[in-house]
């Protein structure tokens, strides 16, 4: 299983959770999937390559002096990973001086590989990495596509979602043809979905149309308690675990496991 590769001198998993549209539940998945990871066993790292720092305020990271900035300079993560902010969980953190990146690295050779480059001393530290991205295609996100071996993409149920996705299509066919020939598609699943609504459904019949090789089984509905656990600083599963959040992230989480060949337990 995964955890004897890793005894075997194999290296973490590397995902990224992104889309270049705000709004479509990125920083929430990755919280729960870093959660639902953890509770099972699984020496997660947490990544947040997005200025805004929300999945850093997840964990509620008192005062820090570095963040994902400084690991890229430095071509090196060792020094600026929060360790133990829940169990089986690090976090290399972000706030808005993570926005220098996309300015001091702007003439740098290598520029996309920095985030690469830092995490190559502590690849056997960890099982699985993930990735929260900012809802931009910036240099920040281009070093997660480059640093990653997966990509996973929430979409919300809405028109411009389904528009603009295309775009990072193709970001990451330019990132796997010219920087990372092992970056794939995992998988596109849709969030905060309504079957109440005809515009949810149509959407959800277009998306699995134009995705339908990527498309996942597992579609996140909207549900309060996914809401409430964001505003109360919980991941879904020790906020409210009977709700339906929690059973499809757990579903989802589930399925990317399989995806990618991990077994836990």
């Amino acid at each position: 299983n995964f955890k004897e590769q890793i005894l075997r001198g194999g290296v973490m998993k590397k995902i990224v959770i992104a889309n270049n549209k705000g709004g479509v539940a990125k920083t929430t998945s990755a919280f729960n999937i870093i959660s639902y990871f953890a509770k099972n066993g699984l020496k997660v790292l947490a990544i947040d390559m997005d200025s805004q720092g929300n999945l850093t305020e997840c964990y509620d990271v008192d005062s820090i002096d570095f963040t994902a900035f400084d690991a890229m300079k430095e071509r090196d993560a060792r020094n600026y990973i929060v360790k133990n902010v829940y169990k089986n969980v690090d976090i290399l953190p972000a706030d808005c001086m993570l926005e220098k990146a996309n300015l001091d690295f702007s003439s740098t050779i290598g520029r996309e590989q920095l985030l690469k480059k830092a995490l190559r001393n502590i690849e056997n530290e960890y099982d699985i990495c993930i990735i929260d991205t900012s809802p931009s295609l910036s240099l920040l996100t281009l070093n997660a596509l480059a640093a990653a071996d997966k990509v996973y993409i929430p979409l919300g149920s809405g028109f411009f979602e389904v528009k603009g996705v295309s775009i990072l299509m193709d970001a990451i066919k330019q990132i796997k043809d010219g920087l990372n020939e092992k970056l794939e598609v995992g998988g596109v699943f849709i969030t905060r979905h309504d079957s109440r609504t005809r515009m949810s459904e149509d959407v959800q019949e277009e998306i699995l149309s134009l995705y339908k090789n990527n498309m996942m089984n597992t579609v996140i509905r909207n549900n309060v308690a996914l809401v409430e656990s964001v505003a109360a600083g919980l991941n879904i599963f020790d906020y409210k675990s009977n709700s339906l959040g929690a059973e499809d992230y757990q579903n989802l989480c589930v399925e990317i496991l399989k995806r990618e060949g991990i077994s836990i337990g």
